[in-house]
């Protein structure tokens, strides 16, 4: 097998792209001069290359004739005009892929690239851009269990990860992937509960975030279950427990799986239209 110049390639240098980027260069796993980008916005490739001093291609088929390991870094929606560009360079025997895209399978990417194609399929989330992200790891049907390891220790980087089948990757999109906004949400209708019962905005935003912070903290360190937790902090009869009645009383509970089963759904729309698409 050929030496590839760099340890990793990185197409789309987003907000996750940088994430990723940010946390394997903290966590000193890679160097910069280890790693090679693309990215097609000219304002964004100035500004990842001057704050992590990375190198970047000026087309595809040099970086993954350079690169081992390639992060798909992309939305879902640009990575069957991506794969197919990807198609014309791409050594089966060389490169191994690793994808972001929520909703695209390690078989529509091996499909598309019309070779036995190493795939890892990850799912992070947005809180990797303070190390302290979740994701999930799946292994394509090509992937070997040292594409598995270098996955883990990428991922490793941004926070915790585990390692699932693949066809539990739409519950761990819209529960884990999209589960930060869930929370971002809760957090402003807390917030504006507060601002109108006189509150002002700094006080408001500093009890809910260090609310959410310290709840967070609890559940991981005390390995207590959340039916136990409540009942550390609601006492009978209290104003907690008058809280969480109403919440039940207006059906938080279905709102939450139904809004789970719809990002779910929405996860394997994708799919079908991307299956679609490659006729």
């Amino acid at each position: 097998m050929k030496v590839s110049k760099y340890k990793l390639g990185i197409i789309g240098c987003g907000n996750m792209g940088e994430a990723i980027l940010k946390g394997i260069l903290d966590s000193k796993f890679l160097r910069s001069v280890e790693i090679f980008a693309f990215e097609i916005n000219k304002e964004r490739k100035e500004y990842i290359s001057g704050k992590y001093h990375i190198s970047f291609a000026d087309s595809l088929p040099p970086l993954v004739e350079n690169c081992r390991y390639i992060l798909i870094s992309v939305k879902p929606q640009s990575i069957s005009s991506l794969l197919d560009k990807l198609k014309t360079c791409f050594d089966y025997k060389q490169n191994v892929i690793i994808s972001i895209a929520a909703g695209v399978s390690t078989n529509y990417i091996t499909d598309r690239l019309k070779s036995d194609a190493a795939v890892i399929r990850i799912m992070p989330n947005t809180p990797a851009m303070v190390k302290k992200g979740m994701t999930a790891i799946s292994k394509g049907l090509y992937a070997t269990a040292e594409d598995v390891e270098f996955a883990k220790k990428l991922v490793g980087s941004l926070g915790n990860f585990i390692v699932i089948d693949e066809k539990f990757q739409d519950t761990v999109t819209a529960v884990s992937g999209s589960g930060p906004a869930y929370f971002f949400l809760f957090c402003k209708y807390l917030i504006e509960a507060a601002l109108k019962n006189g509150l002002n905005q700094t006080t408001s935003e500093m009890l809910v975030i260090n609310t959410m912070i310290g709840a967070g903290e609890m559940m991981q360190k005390f390995g207590m279950s959340a039916d136990h937790l409540i009942k550390m902090v609601a006492s009978p009869g209290g104003t907690t427990e008058r809280a969480l009645d109403k919440f039940i009383e207006n059906g938080l509970e279905k709102i939450v799986l139904e809004s789970v089963e719809s990002a779910i759904k929405r996860s394997k729309e994708l799919q079908d239209i991307l299956k679609k698409e490659n006729g």
